[in-house]
């Protein structure tokens, strides 16, 4: 059975303001708990929103892209607390002692997780909330703020397609950032880098000049899509919006985080409990919407 195609998705037709609403509210969650079983559970909801909207390639290529980015957090939190037990090994090399420490281990994967996450977030932000969407959001309150968060937003995007076609132009030449030594690579990656950099300052310095001479931000702009709220974006948005309150308000209470990475554990208490729970939930809203549409539609 193929994939549905995500422009055929309820989620993506939901007006702007909601989803902005939903992401803002996802991406905070995402900040304010680091107990283990939480930042697990929504990490494999995360990627199961992934798989679900975008498929499971870029799925792949996502964790691919994030897994050195993983690993550095790890070994960086395990080199740096080293001071509390219990140590599941040590040993020394000349003169110098090294401890891998359960506690540190266990909360750089957290981190780890965290930030996969919050990538992954992005990524499905990206392809759901597209650059009209953007505008129609943010230019009511400032045309010039609306595009500076689209441009924000889609820089990445827009590097990662100029490195692809500067690479494949610089192939006709015979030069490779992927092969040869070390310090080759080294070498032509930054040359690349400043190329792109200095594209990047030139094309921003253009759009600047042209938008200015048609005076953009001088009025209220137009939009070439208008987008109505309807009743199924008050429902997404008000379950969402509960939740999220919820979920605050264990946050106000101290559950969930561990300040010291000295003393992080796995320790599981009945609060933990209820905001696994409604975070599972929140994150399973636009799923569950999916499903109540299609049963409404049909």
């Amino acid at each position: 059975m193929s994939r549905i195609s995500i422009q055929k998705r309820f989620f993506f037709h939901i007006h702007p303001l909601a989803a902005t609403g939903y992401f803002a509210g996802l991406i905070t969650l995402l900040l304010l708990f680091n107990h283990v079983s939480i930042v697990l559970t929504a990490f494999l909801l995360i990627v199961f929103l992934n798989w679900f909207y975008l498929g499971i390639r870029k799925v792949e290529r996502q964790l691919k892209f994030s897994c050195l980015m993983f690993l550095t957090i790890v070994v960086f939190n395990v080199f740096l607390n080293q001071g509390a037990g219990p140590y599941l090994w040590q040993t020394s090399i000349l003169g110098l002692s090294f401890k891998l420490s359960y506690p540190a281990l266990l909360y750089g994967s957290v981190m780890g997780l965290m930030l996969v996450e919050m990538l992954m977030a992005f990524a499905l932000f990206n392809s759901i909330l597209t650059t009209n969407k953007l505008l129609a959001v943010f230019s009511p309150v400032s045309p010039r703020l609306a595009l500076l968060v689209v441009l924000s937003i889609n820089l990445v995007n827009t590097f990662n397609l100029q490195f692809k076609r500067l690479v494949l132009y610089q192939k006709t030449r015979n030069v490779d950032p992927f092969n040869g030594s070390i310090r080759k690579r080294l070498s032509v990656g930054m040359h690349f880098l400043g190329i792109l950099l200095e594209g990047a300052l030139v094309s921003g310095m253009e759009r600047a000049r042209s938008m200015d001479a048609r005076g953009f931000g001088a009025t209220k702009r137009s939009h070439y899509r208008i987008f109505k709220w309807q009743f199924s974006d008050s429902f997404f948005m008000t379950s969402s919006l509960i939740i999220f309150l919820a979920l605050i308000g264990f946050k106000v209470g101290s559950f969930g985080w561990t300040n010291s990475a000295l003393k992080f554990n796995g320790s599981f208490s009945v609060a933990d409990g209820w905001i696994l729970c409604l975070l599972g939930l929140f994150l399973l809203i636009p799923v569950i919407s999916e499903k109540v549409a299609d049963l409404w539609t049909n």
